[in-house]
């Protein structure tokens, strides 16, 4: 469990990093869009806060990873689908996002941490569902 917590706490990481780098250099979203890059600032300091709790080992933080992986990724879905500022074409801003490797790289993280962390939730629940077949036999 060490191990899934280590690469929980990697995963965030990357996440915080990549949009710590977003807030950082992309100009136009503070321009255009505030109310995103609020969001995405409060997304970084709540992967900093499960970084936290998962290297503590607190037991909520893989629960709380997955929800804001997965609350994260719809949002930033609903960008690409929806979420253009006001003035701009919605196709010019879907095409200006897809085209942001950043925007796209924390949109891969956040799968990448919402599969960590159903793995870890899930992990312990099948041990003892394994097929007969790949069990170890002590003699």
């Amino acid at each position: 469990m060490r191990l899934v917590r280590l690469l929980l706490s990697m995963a965030l990481a990357g996440s915080a990093a990549v949009g710590v780098q977003i807030l950082l250099t992309d100009y136009w979203l503070w321009s255009a869009a505030p109310t995103h890059a609020y969001g995405l600032v409060l997304f970084v300091a709540l992967d900093v806060a499960l970084i936290l709790g998962t290297l503590l080992g607190i037991g909520l933080t893989i629960f709380g990873a997955v929800s804001i992986a997965i609350i994260q990724l719809v949002a930033m879905l609903g960008d690409i689908g929806a979420g253009q500022p006001a003035g701009t074409p919605a196709s010019a801003f879907r095409s200006y996002l897809l085209a942001d490797t950043a925007y796209l790289e924390l949109l891969s993280i956040q799968i990448l941490i919402a599969m960590i962390a159903i793995g870890a939730w899930v992990l312990p629940h099948l041990h003892f569902h394994w097929p007969t077949s790949t069990r170890t036999v002590k003699r």
